[in-house]
């Protein structure tokens, strides 16, 4: 079974690297007009091309959010992911963070599959159309053994490129980076009592054994000035390709239409120019 998460703006107890007063603060800040409207426009743009267009449609979706998000976002994003079967909305009050994932990954979970395949992404990343059907092809074929053995394992996609929006404009950053979140899944067994979020994606490495791919692309990372936490390219090994062949990566792999979501950006007062955005 093929189980993903993405967290879109759910205003969780704690475990945000930007602190705010209480939870009437932090949902003051994540509900922001201006903020839900870039969230959304990173999630149409960037997210959803890859969900829409992969190639095994075997796989669940689960779109977390707050049980108050407000209009007109909430039905906006209900609208954008209406006709996509893979993508389950889960409506949930304010919980602690780690309690919450755990509680929908694990209520979605079939326990006849032998292995759940539990993988993440923000509202501002992306996997490539074919992550799902290479992660069970790469499970066949070399990663059972490991899971069997020791009763989980980790699959790390290390390819990806980093979409970057700030001051410059829209830069894009090709790079390889060991256990990046958007990159990677974690398999066990349906019965276990952890999910992906009990294991923090940076340290994820030595908990289990893991099964590491350095090719091809398979995901995007989003990077702009309402991230919760910092990115760091120097984490990774930056490649050297000119631009051109990183916008047909993007669009190819991930079917993203990089001039529709610069104009897109535009729209919601965002400037992306630059040479990544043309």
């Amino acid at each position: 079974q093929m189980l993903g998460l993405c967290r879109f703006s759910y205003p969780a107890l704690q475990d945000f690297q930007t602190a705010h007063a209480d939870i009437d603060a932090r949902k003051a800040a994540l509900y922001a007009p201006a903020r839900l409207d870039l969230r959304l426009t990173w999630f149409e743009h960037i997210l959803l091309p890859g969900i829409r267009a992969q190639s095994d449609p075997d796989f669940t979706l689960l779109l977390l959010l707050g049980e108050d998000m407000p209009e007109p976002w909430r039905g906006r994003l209900l609208t954008l992911v209406g006709d996509i079967a893979q993508i389950v909305p889960v409506f949930r009050p304010p919980m602690h963070h780690r309690a919450v994932c755990r509680e929908v990954l694990t209520e979605a979970r079939d326990p006849d599959s032998p292995w759940v395949a539990e993988f993440r992404l923000d509202d501002d990343d992306a996997v490539a159309t074919d992550f799902v059907a290479r992660t069970r092809a790469d499970f066949a074929a070399h990663g059972h053994g490991l899971a069997q053995e020791a009763g989980h394992l980790l699959i790390d996609y290390q390819r990806g490129i980093l979409v970057e929006v700030g001051p410059d404009g829209l830069a894009l950053h090709p790079l390889v980076a060991r256990a990046w979140a958007a990159g990677m899944c974690l398999i066990y067994p349906p019965g276990e009592t952890a999910s992906l979020m009990d294991f923090p994606h940076h340290r994820v490495w030595w908990r289990m054994p893991s099964l590491t791919r350095p090719e091809p692309a398979m995901f995007l990372r989003g990077a702009h000035f309402t991230n919760d936490s910092p990115i760091n390219r120097r984490e990774g090994v930056s490649l050297k390709m000119g631009q051109a062949a990183v916008r047909r990566v993007i669009a190819q792999r991930f079917g993203v239409d990089l001039p529709a979501f610069r104009a897109a950006l535009g729209g919601v007062g965002v400037v992306a120019g630059g040479p990544g955005g043309t």
